[in-house]
């Protein structure tokens, strides 16, 4: 049976804090790997800025999206959170978007701080297998992910990723 995953990058400030503590089992499993280390998928990282994404979307829906996220996060009323989506568009192809359905991107001060991609349905029979090919293909460490039976996770310094 085939089912679509999705992947879930979103940056843990709050967990810097956590993982400084000493003695917990978890601090010294967890995966070593910095916020500045964290994958670039379909050419989005955490912590880019919005107006970054403007060039890696040229589609009119998705810069209409971008733009007023740009905006609203900068009014005082948001506290500089904002959220959209970017969807493929059937007048431009864009290679970012093969395999995927959409891409939910939320930012503080218009940076991005998490990002989730819904991908199409795929070969793959489970979710270990999506997180072995996914771990090759962004060169990530195996050995700290949590699995389970429908989703995975890996925290590390300053990050996590989610796979379901």
């Amino acid at each position: 049976m085939k089912y679509p995953f999705v992947l879930t990058l979103i940056a843990c400030f709050s967990l810097l804090t956590v993982s400084q503590t000493p003695g917990g089992a978890s601090a010294q499993s967890r995966c070593k790997l910095k916020p500045e280390q964290a994958p670039e998928i379909r050419g989005i990282r955490l912590g880019m800025s919005a107006e970054q994404l403007l060039s890696l979307f040229p589609e009119g829906s998705n810069q209409q999206n971008i733009t007023a996220a740009i905006r609203n996060a900068k009014s005082v009323e948001s506290y500089g959170v904002s959220r959209f989506e970017l969807r493929p568009d059937n007048t431009t192809a864009n290679p970012r978007f093969e395999g995927v359905n959409y891409i939910h991107v939320e930012l503080l001060d218009t940076r991005i701080t998490s990002f989730h991609i819904e991908y199409k349905g795929f070969e793959w029979e489970n979710v270990s297998q999506f997180v072995r090919r996914l771990s090759e293909g962004l060169r990530l460490p195996i050995d700290f992910w949590d699995n389970g039976d429908s989703a995975s996770y890996m925290t590390c310094d300053g990050f996590r990723i989610d796979a379901h």
